[in-house]
């Protein structure tokens, strides 16, 4: 009997273990939206946000859908562009965070590193202003148009806690501090950059949906969702186990 329960609760074990092995796989990819349409999205490498995008050069507008987690319960998220420079001190930011179960949505310049973090114009227009919950997600949306008809921005994102209502002072843990690259629109490509300073080394992290090599993305996509749908047969296969093995 005892051998019986040790056998049953390591069965247990193993379900949730692949549960959430199962639920930490999200990815740009596999976030669907209702109403809107991008052409290309990246993973950012850093405080489990996602960057949805179209580009138009012609006249220069993007339109984004930011995708983060608040680092903390009930916090706040923020995506921004630094028109001047990289890093914080410059930035026209987009934040967003729950008010009353809604999103509330708010446009600031962080104009020190002591921003005000009140509604306020950007440098430059943004229309569409959007945001909502997916879980414990906040999206947020917007339409930008950029000053320049250079596709190459300089991001920042963040998150942070909320304090008497209004966005508080984010955390300085090493990934609140590296959370800026460069990225150019049109091809995909990061720059990394690291308390202001650019680092030379790129890489190609954009994902798109419309343009050439679309039989490989489409074989990815199809992998994560097979892989998934293992994990999930799995996880049902050995919660009946413990429950039936004597």
């Amino acid at each position: 009997m005892a051998h019986s329960t040790a056998y049953r609760s390591l069965l247990l074990l193993c379900a949730v273990a692949c549960l959430i092995c199962a639920s930490s796989g999200q990815t740009c990819k596999s976030q669907n939206f209702t109403s809107n349409f991008f052409q290309t999205c990246q993973d950012l490498p850093v405080l489990d946000a996602f960057l949805h995008w179209t580009y138009s050069p012609s006249n220069s507008t993007l339109d984004i859908a930011y995708w983060a987690t608040p680092g903390s319960a009930g916090g706040w998220v923020a995506w921004a562009i630094n028109p001047t420079a990289t890093g914080m001190v410059g930035s026209q930011a987009i934040v967003g965070y729950v008010v009353s179960g809604k999103v509330n949505v708010i446009t600031t310049n962080l104009s020190s590193y002591k921003p005000s973090m009140q509604n306020e114009s950007l440098s430059f227009p943004v229309s569409n202003l959007a945001g909502q919950s997916s879980g414990k997600d906040i999206i947020l949306f917007a339409t930008l148009t950029l000053p320049t008809k250079n596709s190459t921005v300089n991001l920042v994102w963040q998150t942070g806690p909320m304090s008497g209502g209004v966005p508080s002072k984010h955390p300085f843990d090493e990934a609140n501090l590296k959370s800026m690259k460069t990225l150019d629109l049109l091809s995909g490509q990061n720059t990394t950059t690291s308390g202001g300073d650019q680092n030379t080394t790129t890489s190609g992290g954009g994902q798109n949906t419309t343009t050439s090599g679309g039989v490989s993305k489409i074989r990815r996509k199809n992998l994560t969702f097979l892989a998934n749908s293992f994990l999930f047969d799995l996880i049902v296969l050995l919660s009946v186990l413990a429950f039936y093995i004597i």
